[in-house]
């Protein structure tokens, strides 16, 4: 028995025996193919020889016989025609003799003396002439016989036959006209005495190739299969000369196969025995090929194995175990294909720990290993399963939460990671607490690459970590694009802020709040600005350098400032409210209500109710209980509590829907760029549920074009407030403005508006589908989108593309309703699954589209596209 693996000779002589083999067979078989394949053509070409042969007997014997029946026509015909039969009746003689050639002719079944146009009856063989006999109108002449007519098969009442009725029509010596026709019904059961080859379906044909009769196994039939039921390579076809008529034969390939079959049966002895050799010389040497590559694939195997081994060293962490940041990539690439393809969120977050320097520097690098290890565990426990947690090094963690369907569900999933995380840890017997700082991203509202997407998760986990006093929720952080705008302030600046405010260098602009309601400015919002060094500075570019003591100075500047200028104006008849921004410091001031209270007292004509108090959506502002009593007493007192930037920062929906306020307001980020990206249009939607489910009034920030007014005023909204508007004004100017201005109707020629009619109809098939309701289906030339994007087609780039698109949106959700009836719960949701499919692509495309033409058009006028400015700055 052979135990070693071979020598390179021994092997190199072994496959060269092998490859023989494999050749030889090869050839072999490639020859036997060959052969095969040629007796097979050629039964198939004998049973095709023999079929139109038997085509052509039978299309000659239907000739003949009806060319008979036509002779006796002729004959009758010269029998009447000297007896004037057109005109008056035949002589007994004369008719006794056309009754016996009937009588020898059965299938005849009768000779009827018709009128010269072949409509009416004068006289017939058959009994009672006078009752009505059925004619056939429908007569075709035969080639090079225009006096020999044949009409279509049809059923006899009075003859109880399937009959063919054969007309000959009798002219007057020199009259082109006829004189008279003799007709004669043919049974066409007179055919079943052809001798017709019994191993063909022959069918005849009329001239439309509708089949009327039929012969199998010899026999006549006037029903039997469809000649389509044969491949048309079985199919052949003869006219019956003389007559508008053709005999089509078919057949099964089993015929061919039989014959092929038989042939195939007297080569097979040799082919056997050349087959049995080679196999005996194949097992052989297959026998010592797959001993060979057993021994070389376990070889391999330990290889392998090696290699996987150092591949997972390379894409995890040695510490924790957790993907690197190679490890990150690959998985990071996959999760976004499967967030576009399944349209749903995918949460990126960047995870700090903020005490872990000192617990590695006050028990150690080991120790410090061991709490790595153990926050590595726990956030695995803490995910889902579809989740991926990576450590790129340090304290640093990344997650992917994958497969989010609402706000809520990342919710649940972070109030996990909270608790988890706060749980405290057992170092060397000691007690050890750690917080950490998360930032968030959601993809795809935030669009970009994996790199770009850890960036702005980065840039918004050090947001959450600078801010002062966090509580609970302030760990987390959303991403927004203000996040990363840079700073000018130090101490000197907010030195010079101080002295600002008490110089008037302070000053504020007013921005108008028109109400939808009416279409006129209902109120203003106070703005602060810095005439600082020769320009005026809003507060985006200095707040985030002030200190606690100037934020609650400006903000009672602006409070003091703002009720002041309220009051004059109601003096003169405006009828306004104002909206002032609170910020989390004012807020955690002790007394903060009672300073409102006493400036407002200041001035008695400006109700507690024409003041609006905007606080900022952020974390901590929901589990301080000072802050909550300060906004409960000013609610109490009538004054009204806005949540301001709604979206820009992460707050637990839940939460948000048990604080004391009455109105939010949409930050303007999500608002601005929806002309170049409607498709963003469903998280603004979610935003405005949010507020209705709330039921508290909504404003909308950042209303910059026509465009935006045109979507909004389709939308639940109260308040608008944005550049579309106006510009903030300075005090002076408002009065003018709130007298004369009137909310136009907006742009209505936009793809905003048209999309966000488009997903209206969208959600209503998928909530059909959720909660088991009927839906009202829109016909896809109803639909705004296609007025718009016929519209627009010259401008648009891949229009075809996007039409196609958004007609399977439409045909699915017409199929969706058709389900609904008879299909299962299954179908209704894969269909629901490719209608958001189909939906997302056409959302993302459209969104591609306007931005073309957005570009293109800026291109030809010379102006950046999608330069706009930003509606208003953040005060104090």
């Amino acid at each position: 028995m052979i135990t070693a693996p071979l020598t390179a000779t021994q092997r190199r002589t072994l496959w060269q025996v092998g490859i023989a083999f494999m050749l030889l067979t090869s050839l072999l078989t490639a020859l036997y193919i060959q052969q095969s394949q040629h007796l097979h053509r050629v039964a198939a070409e004998k049973i095709k020889l023999h079929a139109a042969l038997s085509a052509q007997s039978a299309a000659l014997q239907v000739a003949a016989v009806f060319n008979k029946y036509f002779d006796n026509l002729v004959y009758v015909g010269n029998v009447l025609l000297p007896q004037n039969a057109g005109v008056q009746a035949p002589s007994t003689r004369t008719l006794e003799q056309v009754q016996i050639l009937r009588a020898q002719h059965p299938n005849i079944t009768a000779f009827n003396l018709q009128n010269s146009s072949g409509d009416r009856i004068l006289w017939s063989t058959l009994p009672q002439p006078s009752r009505p006999i059925e004619l056939a109108n429908d007569f075709t002449p035969l080639p090079g016989h225009p006096n020999r007519l044949v009409g279509k098969l049809h059923y006899a009442q009075r003859m109880h036959a399937r009959v063919i009725t054969m007309r000959y029509r009798v002219h007057n010596a020199g009259d082109a006209h006829s004189f008279f026709s003799v007709g004669s019904p043919i049974n066409i059961m007179s055919l079943d005495t052809l001798t017709i080859p019994s191993n063909y379906d022959l069918f005849l044909l009329d001239a439309q190739h509708v089949p009327f009769a039929f012969f199998r196994q010899g026999k006549l039939s006037l029903s039997g299969p469809s000649l389509q039921s044969f491949p048309s390579d079985n199919q052949v076809y003869e006219p019956v000369p003389g007559y508008p008529w053709t005999i089509a034969a078919g057949w099964p390939s089993s015929l061919a196969e039989q014959a092929w079959w038989d042939e195939e049966k007297r080569l097979l002895p040799n082919n056997i025995g050349i087959v049995l050799g080679l196999l005996g010389i194949g097992a052989f040497t297959l026998f010592l090929l797959a001993r060979e590559m057993r021994l070389r694939n376990r070889q391999e195997e330990i290889l392998i194995d090696e290699r996987d081994h150092q591949k997972k060293r390379a894409i995890h962490d040695a510490l924790t175990g957790l993907p690197n940041r190679d490890g990150l990539r690959l998985v990071f690439v996959q999760a976004l294909a499967r967030s576009d393809r399944q349209e749903q969120l995918l949460a990126v977050g960047f995870l700090d720990l903020d005490d872990f320097k000192p617990v590695n520097d006050t028990y150690g690098h080991a120790a410090g290993d061991d709490l790595l290890q153990e926050m590595a565990r726990r956030l695995q426990n803490a995910v889902r399963r579809a989740d991926t947690v990576a450590r790129l090094g340090g304290d640093e963690f990344i997650l992917l939460l994958e497969g989010l369907r609402s706000m809520d569900e990342l919710d649940l999933v972070l109030a996990r990671l909270q608790t988890t995380i706060t749980q405290p840890f057992y170092i060397q017997g000691e007690v050890v607490s750690i917080r950490a700082s998360l930032g968030l991203t959601l993809y795809p509202f935030d669009e970009g690459d994996a790199d770009l997407l850890l960036r702005h998760a980065d840039q918004a986990m050090y947001a959450a970590k600078i801010r002062s006093g966090r509580e609970s929720e302030g760990w987390v952080q959303l991403y927004h694009p203000d996040i990363g705008s840079v700073s000018m302030g130090d101490e000197m600046l907010r030195r010079d802020f101080l002295r600002a405010l008490a110089s008037g260098a302070v000053t504020l602009r007013y921005q108008p709040l028109v109400a939808m309601a009416t279409d006129r400015v209902a109120g203003l919002e106070a703005l602060t600005r810095w005439h600082r060094e020769g320009r005026e500075v809003s507060p985006d570019k200095f707040l985030s350098s002030l200190g606690v003591r100037e934020r609650q100075a400006m903000g009672r500047f602006v409070l003091q400032k703002g009720l002041q200028q309220l009051a004059q104006w109601r003096e003169t008849g405006l009828d306004l409210f104002l909206s002032i921004n609170v910020t989390p410091e004012e807020l955690d001031q002790p007394g903060f209500a009672d300073t409102v209270f006493g400036i407002l007292a200041a001035y008695p004509s400006v109700p507690p109710k024409s003041l609006v108090l905007e606080v900022l959506e952020i974390g901590e502002i929901l589990e301080q209980e000072a802050a909550l009593e300060h906004l409960q007493r000013l609610r109490g007192a009538g004054i009204k509590i806005a949540l301001d930037d709604v979206g820009s920062a992460y707050a637990s929906r839940l939460r948000l829907k048990n604080l004391p306020i009455d109105e939010i307001k949409i930050d303007q980020g999500f608002i601005r760029e929806l002309s170049n990206k409607p498709q963003d249009l469903i998280f603004v939607e979610s935003l405005v549920n949010l507020g209705l489910a709330m039921g508290v009034l909504i404003t909308v920030e950042g209303v910059e074009t026509e465009a935006h007014i045109a979507l909004l005023r389709e939308m639940k909204i109260n308040y608008l407030q944005g550049y579309a508007i106006a510009r903030p004004l300075e005090a002076k100017a408002v009065a003018d403005f709130v007298r004369s201005f009137v909310l136009g109707a907006g742009d209505a020629d936009t793809p905003m508006l048209a999309l966000y009619q488009h997903l209206g109809w969208v959600r209503a098939a998928a909530e059909s589908v959720m909660n088991h309701q009927g839906h009202e289906h829109m016909e896809l030339a109803d639909c705004p989108i296609t007025t718009w994007l016929h519209a627009h087609a010259s401008e648009l780039p891949e229009v075809e593309t996007l039409l196609a698109e958004h007609e399977t949106v439409h045909i699915l959700g017409r199929e969706i309703l058709q389900v609904r009836q008879s299909g299962t719960r299954e179908e209704l949701h894969l269909l629901l699954g490719q209608l958001h499919g189909h939906s997302h692509r056409f959302q993302e495309g459209l969104g591609q589209a306007v931005k073309a033409m957005r570009d293109n058009a800026a291109a030809r006028t010379g102006r950046p596209c999608g330069e706009t400015q930003r509606t208003k700055s953040r005060t104090g």
